[in-house]
């Protein structure tokens, strides 16, 4: 699941010693007992009044308790790979999510039956040959399960499983990341997804393990809490992921059992909690969440995605009651979500929490007509990185949701097994990955450069006109220079404007992905889908119409199935600016403030 691709990054080598002094000094505050990852009996006191306090807290209870009981007939699971990949991920998961069923649910109740049935669970899993070390991430979430299974259940497993778990734990999880650390494998040396769940699944390992195996678990926290920090520092300055929404869930929720982990464990996180932007984080889900409750799924993200259970935990450890309610939508949560539940979760219109934000170092910027409302206009764009890890050739990339629909799509990923998806070779001629395949300029027909970076220049957020401008350039070598800029005005109608230089003989094609059904009529155009209708308008230049095509691909990519491109062609124009009005056409006289040039628009 990582681009080959920039997967090196500047993160310091490690030496593997034996456990060092600062391995063994961390150990010395190792909470004696058991439970003591994620929760600790103190914690596990409080939990029925916190469940039972508020409605969502004793339906989740309740409905942990009928999937844990689901299971108890079950067969285990079988080892099973993706279909077209060597990636054991499906398996790995799916051990996961019934350790924390069953695992919570025993905590929960103390009944044996639970524990029973988890621990012939992890027997079957500690049957297999291996853990699939080749594709690492599969052995740090069966690590996880592992670790929280052997942690959760201690007390009610009889010695001969807890030495299975634990033999299993060192063996195919602690053991294969340590030759890991040794051989320098690409996932100890990133700062993306990739380097928060593994080092989260074996620092959860260690800590399970620890008084069992002191030397290797500290070992492998001396190696492993070096290699988190820098990728915890990826949320700097504001809590955002420039690998987008759906791997922001995966890489915050191993985060969260790492620092967690450290927290209940040791009574520290040693400082990496108050890492800057890791209190931001949960605005970041926030804000490129539209009113539909689809995502902006730039990258290799889908449009929904779910409410991360660690959103829980973010809430209680940062006092950020958003994050509760976010969370709190969902009408199940998984273990995790569950041991960490917050009472008390007030939504952003309640908190009076802003209606546009701004995101830096990723650069993505979304502009909203009002919370709680699914019929508000919403816009959002990013410029960022063309070579972040799961990036696609992108830069001005926007989407866009009026009416309770989504009008303006980001196309998402496309199949993981496409050959060469993940090198830079083959991914951008993929249609999803290339710059064709996204909502922005394409001049001459050319993709953007694989180096080009885009920073938010400019920003404004008032009642009557919010805005925000990337500078382009780097993506368009061709031009002189690039701007674009979207807009709100009136918290209603949406505007996207591009500015270039040196355009002159150059083909300019403005485009965006649409669902929607669309009537043109010149410059002017009118989209349905549902029941919702938005009247689109050419601005600029003068006498441009709009013009329509489909974004079918062939076999082996996906067909892109009933998915359109709105376009504007134009040929050497200095200024592209669209309008879209939900609803209803938009006031000539409500235009003046867009037609500004963009540097008037701060």
């Amino acid at each position: 699941m990582a681009l080959t691709r920039r997967a090196a990054l500047a993160v310091p080598a490690f030496a593997i010693l034996p456990a060092c002094a600062q391995g063994s000094a961390l150990l010395a505050t190792l909470r004696p007992g058991h439970p003591r990852l994620l929760t600790t009996p103190e914690q596990l006191a409080t939990l029925p009044a916190r469940l039972e306090a508020e409605e969502t807290g004793r339906r989740w209870r309740a409905a942990l308790l009928r999937d844990a009981d689901g299971l108890l007939s079950r067969p285990v699971v079988e080892r099973r790979f993706e279909a077209r990949r060597p990636v054991l991920l499906p398996t790995s998961r799916e051990i996961l999510r019934r350790t924390e069923a069953l695992g919570v649910a025993f905590l929960l109740t103390a009944d044996p039956r639970y524990a029973a049935r988890l621990a012939g669970e992890m027997r079957a899993a500690a049957a297999y040959p291996d853990w699939n070390p080749s594709h690492f991430l599969d052995v740090a979430e069966m690590t996880t399960a592992f670790a929280l299974a052997l942690d959760w259940c201690h007390a009610a497993w009889s010695e001969a499983d807890r030495a299975m778990a634990r033999d299993a734990i060192i063996a195919k999880g602690l053991r294969p990341g340590l030759d890991g650390f040794r051989g320098r494998a690409f996932w100890t040396r990133v700062t993306h997804n990739w380097a928060l769940v593994c080092m989260g699944g074996l620092v959860c390992g260690a800590l399970a393990v620890a008084e069992d195996a002191p030397m290797l678990a500290a070992e492998i926290l001396t190696l492993a809490l070096p290699a988190a920090r820098p990728a915890l520092a990826s949320y700097a300055p504001d809590g955002a992921w420039d690998e987008g929404v759906a791997y922001w869930d995966y890489a915050t929720q191993y985060a969260v059992f790492l620092l967690a982990a450290l927290d209940t464990a040791l009574g520290a996180d040693q400082g990496l909690s108050a890492l800057p932007g890791l209190a931001e984080a949960g605005q970041f889900r926030l804000h490129q969440e539209g009113p539909t409750g689809r995502v902006f799924n730039f990258a290799d993200g889908g449009e929904t995605v779910r409410n991360t259970p660690a959103l829980m935990w973010l809430a209680r450890r940062y006092q950020t009651p958003a994050n509760a309610w976010l969370i709190g939508r969902a009408p199940a949560v998984t273990g995790t979500g569950l041991l960490w539940y917050q009472p008390g979760g007030q939504s952003p219109a309640a908190l009076g929490l802003p209606l546009d934000a701004r995101f830096r170092h990723v650069e993505v910027a979304s502009l909203r007509g009002a919370w709680g409302d699914r019929a508000a206009s919403w816009i959002a764009f990013k410029g960022g990185d063309n070579a972040a890890n799961h990036g696609n050739l992108d830069l001005g990339t926007f989407v866009m949701e009026a009416g309770g629909e989504r009008f303006a799509i980001d196309l998402g990923a496309d199949d993981y097994a496409l050959p060469g998806y993940f090198s830079t070779a083959r991914r951008f001629t993929y249609y999803r990955n290339a710059t064709a395949g996204q909502n922005t300029l394409l001049v001459d027909g050319v993709d953007q450069p694989v180096t080009a970076r885009a920073a938010i220049t400019s920003f404004r957020s008032t009642p009557g006109f919010a805005a925000a401008v990337v500078d382009l350039s780097a993506g368009y070598p061709a031009l002189g220079t690039a701007r674009r800029g979207i807009a709100l005005l009136d918290r209603r109608v949406m505007v996207v404007a591009d500015e270039v230089t040196g355009s002159a003989g150059r083909r300019l094609r403005w485009q965006m992905h649409t669902r929607a059904t669309v009537e043109l009529a010149g410059g002017a155009a009118v989209l349905r889908q549902g029941a919702a209708v938005l009247h689109a308008r050419i601005l600029e230049p003068a006498g441009a119409t709009f013009t329509l095509d489909s974004a079918a691909r062939p076999p082996p990519e996906n067909p892109n199935t009933g998915v359109q491109r709105l376009a504007v062609e134009a040929t050497g124009a200095p200024r592209i600016v669209v309008a879209f009005a939900p609803g209803e056409p938009m006031a000539e006289d409500r235009l003046a403030a867009v037609r500004r040039p963009l540097a008037e628009w701060a």
